[in-house]
């Protein structure tokens, strides 16, 4: 039996920071009655249910996710904060929702929240965009928690993780390369090979450029019924394009390391001519696209948005889907984040011992590259169980110089400062010997 809302008085988002943390003070502007109204004809509860409470589940950069529960119902309220302009992109917003749907229609195995309702813009009673889905129960791996872990239990994680990814990255049958958008079946159809028509039908428009800055703009409008790119070329290409016209608009008084950059756009075009011609995968004759694309979750890190089980032997739930994008399936042979971090994500060097004449003090992050090593290793042999094709793609060098290529891309002109000696001195080496070579 549910208490009348009448008797209910909903607090204002200030009173919810306040209940979350002392000194919290972000802001969306929710109006959280309206917000737990919407909650309520998501769940189907009749209008009377008051909800046992509201509170902040998380919080980031962009988003602030509170949860509403009605006694054994709840729900997850994802909402966006105003300091961004791309956390709140409307065609940001029907991607990420599009995109767990087609999970849930198509990958039922693997553990999403489902949408339940979604508000694009601020039109509507909250005053705010949002999205509203299932709430996922478990919790993620900090970093102490991680570094304390004995070695057999780190294994049993990286297992769980390698055989989620290997379901994440399973060859959809998309006929173009970008972000999931779901739209009606007569105009989104063509896009999806050898499927009866599903209730939603999906569709891929231009890749909506992942790693976004507070300074990120409003996607053009026009962008939400485009067609995405049929090669990784033409996406990379365009990105450059990009890259080189913000470049060029930047005076050179103001920024002395500017042909430095320009140098790196010549330079990565030329890369991008070769790379795209190391397509691994054409090795294997295939002429359906379907085998050589993928969906990837672009921050698979499991101290963020892998949720586990209270005793880490299942995993409950994978969340923050946001910027998910259809690459080549070599693109998406990535590790979790957690792996990389004492290497460069795309590609990172295995070590296997600390090296003669290291300082006593620099040993601990040694040490760690050569646990991060074979905790990959792991990764990718408990993937071999599952996707063959795919784990071979870890180690394939055509593979791995083509990661490093799209990562630079992705990550915007202003990350190349990091690696402009592997750009301009190191780079155009290796594309010519692999291409010379055609070797793995």
């Amino acid at each position: 039996m549910y208490n009348i809302v009448l008797n209910y008085v909903a607090p204002s988002e200030e009173v919810v920071n306040a209940a979350f943390r002392d000194g919290y003070s972000v802001i969306c502007g929710v109006n959280v009655e309206r917000l737990i109204d919407a909650a309520r004809a998501a769940l189907r509860l009749h209008k009377t249910a008051a909800p046992n409470g509201i509170r902040i589940l998380a919080h980031g950069a962009y988003n602030k996710v509170f949860l509403i529960e009605f006694g054994l119902a709840s729900l997850v309220a994802r909402v966006p904060l105003p300091q961004s302009a791309a956390a709140r992109d409307p065609i940001r917003l029907k991607s990420y929702a599009a995109t767990l749907e087609f999970m849930t229609s198509y990958r039922p195995d693997i553990p999403i929240p489902r949408i339940l309702s979604t508000q694009p813009s601020r039109a509507n009673p909250a005053g705010v965009p949002y999205i509203l889905s299932e709430y996922c129960k478990g919790t993620s791996i900090a970093h102490l928690e991680w570094h304390k872990m004995p070695n057999t239990s780190k294994g049993m994680i990286v297992d769980l993780l390698a055989e989620q990814w290997a379901k994440i990255a399973a060859p959809v049958p998309f006929n173009a390369l970008g972000s999931i958008m779901a739209d009606g079946p007569s105009t989104s159809s063509w896009m999806w090979q050898g499927h009866s028509t599903p209730q939603h039908a999906f569709r891929i428009i231009p890749m909506i450029p992942r790693f976004p800055y507070d300074s990120t703009t409003l996607l053009d409008p026009s962008m939400e019924t485009r067609c995405g790119p049929t090669t990784i070329a033409e996406q990379w290409h365009y990105t450059l394009d990009v890259a080189g016209h913000a470049i060029a608009k930047i005076p050179l008084e103001s920024f002395e390391e500017k042909p430095v950059f320009m140098q790196c756009v010549d330079t990565l075009r030329e890369l991008v001519n070769i790379a795209s011609s190391l397509d691994p995968l054409m090795d294997l004759g295939k002429n359906s696209a379907d085998t050589k694309v993928a969906l990837m979750h672009v921050d698979f890190a499991f101290w963020r948005n892998v949720l586990f089980s209270a005793d880490r032997t299942r995993i409950e739930g994978i969340v923050d889907w946001d910027d998910a994008i259809v690459v080549p399936r070599d693109i998406a042979a990535q590790y979790p984040e957690e792996l990389t971090h004492y290497g460069w994500h795309p590609d990172p060097a295995d070590v296997f011992a600390i090296p003669p004449g290291t300082l006593f003090e620099d040993t601990s992050l040694w040490e760690y590259s050569i646990e991060e090593t074979h905790l990959r290793k792991r990764f990718r042999d408990t993937l071999r169980k599952f996707d063959p094709e795919l784990a071979a793609l870890y180690t394939d060098r055509r593979a791995r110089f083509r990661r490093r290529v799209d990562h630079l891309l992705a990550r915007g002109w202003r990350y190349w400062a990091f690696h402009t000696d592997w750009i301009l001195d190191k780079a155009m080496d290796e594309a010519r010997a692999l291409s010379h070579n055609g070797t793995v």
